[in-house]
């Protein structure tokens, strides 16, 4: 891409004011960064404010690499031109939407939001788009996926430039339609600003996040912003059965459509439920039936927001029924351990919503299950005796450990976990330990799952990402004769 500064200038709805500018008309910019270390000749460099790092502090750096000129938000000196805005992480959005030529209004972006189910939601809907015959990508938890190909991302939703830079190549390679993850706190940040959605869903909403956002009532607002981003043409889908979903419609164009999914509502627009082993479905005056694809009530909800998403670019349930039998859940959701005779299964659960819905829908299946439940460190300490709490109340026995530690104490995050309960439990304060101890008491347990990693192949210790593979370890200890 190449694009001057003048180009880019006229679209930063956050400019303030500038330092010297000799010939913006005349100056190209070949790239944008917001990290020092990437910028190269003829880059523009984009100061932000994160978590550990100021980029307002590596000024300098980006200068001797090649930047050109700096967008900033407070007082910096440089030997290039500096152009001030109010907010630089928007700034950013406005100017990755621009270099990449507005890639999110040249095809079908879909929007997926709530506590719970966004991974799943976005794999299913891509999976019927690919079953379908259409050229789809998705953006998330799993990273960046089109055309046969698969980028990492560090987090469930990226920053602007990473979005607009892949939705610009799906552009180009003749994607129709992407799936997009969006967090509470990639809207917070600005990290989806500018971009236009055709639909955007609501899943639903529960305790997560709360050392960011403070209060529920913060959450829930913060996740409606999405639907103030669909275009006029566009469908706000939501989940009629969470009293949040008035809310998020309540935030879209007033010219855009709406469509509610639901398991229990009779006025919904796409109706579904399970009756034996048939996932019935109800749309309008039209109904069908498929074999159930899932039998876990949260995910056939995750499926109902899929098929709505899919509808909506105009295939008809007829055409999507046939491929709802074929459907898989993706890495780390309620994923079955391979390779044993034990069921074990892996699970990204980390809200005591989603460790609610996932053991309450265990004991209903196996009279005799084991939980390994930990929770991350540096994250919201909050929810961590409510995920107790609901894995007590299903009946499941349970061994508290640690995931991600990062720079938090082990020994804090059980006591939080532990909190208030008075049961009797084991604990520890390393993962492959836990692990290990867990599949030793599998032999008096007819089902066990594991919380908190899931897709994920690495521990965060500190600052430093350690290889671990989950799955690998369970096939490794229940294949091992048991110590005497």
């Amino acid at each position: 891409m190449l694009k001057t500064l003048q180009d880019l200038l006229t679209k930063l709805k956050q400019l303030v004011t500038w330092t010297y500018l000799d010939n913006p008309a005349k100056t190209m910019i070949e790239g944008i960064s917001f990290s020092s270390k990437e910028i190269k000749q003829n880059f523009l460099f984009v100061c932000i404010s994160g978590y550990r790092h100021d980029g307002h502090d590596y000024v300098n750096e980006a200068i001797h690499n090649g930047a050109v000129a700096i967008v900033a938000e407070r007082p910096i000196e440089a030997r290039v031109p500096v152009i001030y805005c109010k907010d630089t992480k928007q700034a950013l959005a406005e100017l990755a939407h621009a270099f990449y030529d507005y890639p999110s209004t040249r095809l079908r972006l879909h929007g997926v939001t709530g506590t719970n189910g966004k991974t799943t939601t976005t794999a299913l809907a891509h999976q019927l788009f690919g079953h379908i015959g259409m050229s789809a990508g998705l953006i998330g938890t799993l990273g960046i996926t089109y055309c046969g190909q698969k980028f990492g991302t560090p987090n469930t939703t990226p920053d602007p430039l990473t979005i607009n830079r892949h939705l610009h190549a799906m552009v180009e390679d003749g994607v129709t339609d992407c799936l997009m993850e969006v967090s509470s706190q990639a809207i917070a940040e600005s990290r989806i600003a500018e971009l236009q959605f055709e639909t955007t869903s609501f899943l639903n909403l529960s305790h997560d996040h709360l050392d960011y956002h403070g209060t529920m009532v913060t959450y829930a607002y913060t996740k409606a912003k999405l639907f103030a981003q669909l275009r006029d043409s566009g469908c706000g889908i939501v989940n009629a059965d969470d009293s949040h979903h008035a809310l998020m419609l309540s935030m879209a164009p007033s010219v855009a459509d709406s469509f509610l999914f639901s398991r229990h509502s009779t006025t919904a627009n796409l109706i579904g439920y399970q009756k034996d082993e048939q996932f019935m479905l109800q749309l309008g005056d039209e109904e069908a039936q498929s074999p159930l694809p899932f039998y876990e009530d949260y995910n056939l909800d995750n499926t109902l927001c899929a098929i709505s998403i899919v509808l909506h670019t105009g295939i008809p349930l007829a055409e999507i029924l046939p491929h709802l039998k074929k459907l898989t859940l993706p890495s780390g959701r309620l994923e079955r351990v391979t390779g044993i005779n034990q069921s074990v299964y892996i699970d990204y659960g980390h809200t005591p919503d989603a460790i609610k819905q996932v053991v309450t829908s265990l004991t209903a299946r196996y009279p005799r299950v084991l939980v390994l439940l930990s929770a991350a460190g540096e994250r919201d300490r909050m929810k961590r005796s409510n995920m107790m709490e609901v894995v007590v109340a299903s009946g499941a026995d349970v061994i508290l450990t640690v995931h991600d530690p990062r720079h938090e104490h082990p020994r804090h995050i059980l006591d939080d976990l532990a909190a208030g309960s008075s049961v009797e439990l084991v604990q520890f304060a390393e993962r492959e330990p836990a692990i290990r101890f867990f599949c030793d008491q599998m032999a008096d347990y007819d089902c066990g799952v594991i919380f908190g990693k899931g897709h994920d192949r690495v521990e965060r210790i500190g600052d430093e990402a350690v290889p671990f593979d989950e799955p690998e370890l369970v096939r490794r200890f229940l294949q091992l004769p048991k110590l005497p």
